[in-house]
């Protein structure tokens, strides 16, 4: 009986379904290459950025609001229609899109500032969602496998949020390890324009003093003229040295980008979390223990009162 209204009540209930994405990242290499030769041009790398996404601070930030809400307010393709993660969400839980229509807030605008109402029921989803259904974690210190499962009632919103999550976490992490090395080789690249011009100029500048020189005899009067030659072999010299470290500082960017791999993502159709058979049998053993209890119990306190009548008539 109790294993029958164990079973019952999981065929009630919703499911939950769970969906799982693994991926590892390796870092690039030292930033010492880079680095010596920004020094040279007086350009600072600062820090690589790798405080930030190791240990338990990458597990913080990929549960961090901003990172969430992001998602939560990303349009995605969901059975052939482009929606917001936010609406599917909100769609599979019918009081909260009751109470979000009467507030006004449904279907949610992101367009413009967000109203205090907004950020507020934001919020509390965000709450909701790491709180009670994400979970992120590293599965090994050596490896840096990282692992984001996610577990909810509606299953595209559950495989869906768990791909834009890594995703967006990754993309975040990229951009914030690389955004030194893009700024000083944008530096380096503007030095070279700025070369490119002052060396184009110069060679004007030299032909037409040699022009003017072709003829003239007298060594005092091609000064000029030497001079003008003499700024461009400089700044031909510079120009080569400038354009051979840009071209090597890429390269070693290229090198030092963290390389970002998907092991494992959510197959659908998504795995439900708990069985209905593994259910009605708890329920089932549940049902035995405390009817064993209940009978055993009751026979106990039949026997204490018929020793205590024995004990009555005796006396």
């Amino acid at each position: 009986m109790f294993a029958a209204g164990g079973y019952l009540k999981v065929k009630l209930a919703k499911p939950v379904y769970s969906a799982t994405l693994t991926f590892s990242m390796e870092q690039g290499g030292g930033k010492s290459g880079i680095s010596g030769l920004a020094s040279q041009f007086g350009f600072s790398m600062g820090g690589d950025g790798g405080g930030m996404f190791s240990g338990e601070n990458l597990l913080t930030l990929m549960k961090s609001r901003r990172l969430v809400e992001d998602v939560l307010l990303t349009t995605v393709p969901i059975y052939e229609e482009e929606k917001l993660l936010l609406h599917q969400y909100v769609e599979s839980l019918p009081e909260l899109k009751t109470a979000w229509k009467s507030a006004g807030l449904y279907p949610f605008q992101i367009k413009g500032s967000r109203t205090n109402s907004q950020d507020s029921a934001l919020g509390v989803v965000y709450s909701w969602i790491t709180e009670k259904a994400l979970a992120v974690s590293k599965q090994s210190e050596e490896l840096s496998f990282v692992s984001l499962s996610y577990s909810g009632h509606d299953e595209a919103f559950t495989g869906a949020f768990v791909e834009q999550l890594a995703k967006q976490a990754t993309d975040f992490y990229l951009e914030s390890k690389t955004a030194n090395n893009r700024a000083n080789i944008d530096k380096l690249q503007r030095r070279v324009d700025s070369v490119t011009t002052e060396l184009e100029n110069a060679m004007v500048s030299a032909g037409r003093a040699n022009d003017a020189n072709m003829f003239t005899v007298q060594s005092a009067a091609k000064v000029y003229s030497l001079e003008k030659q003499m700024k461009v072999t400089m700044l031909t010299t510079l120009y080569g040295e400038l354009v051979k470290n840009l071209e090597l500082s890429k390269t070693l960017a290229t090198r030092e980008e963290p390389l970002i791999t998907v092991i494992d993502r959510p197959h659908y159709p998504l795995r439900v979390r708990v069985s209905g058979l593994t259910t009605a049998l708890l329920h089932g053993v549940l049902g035995v223990v405390v009817t064993v209890l209940f009978f055993a119990g009751r026979e106990f306190l039949q026997s204490l009162n018929r020793q205590a009548q024995e004990a009555r008539l005796k006396a």
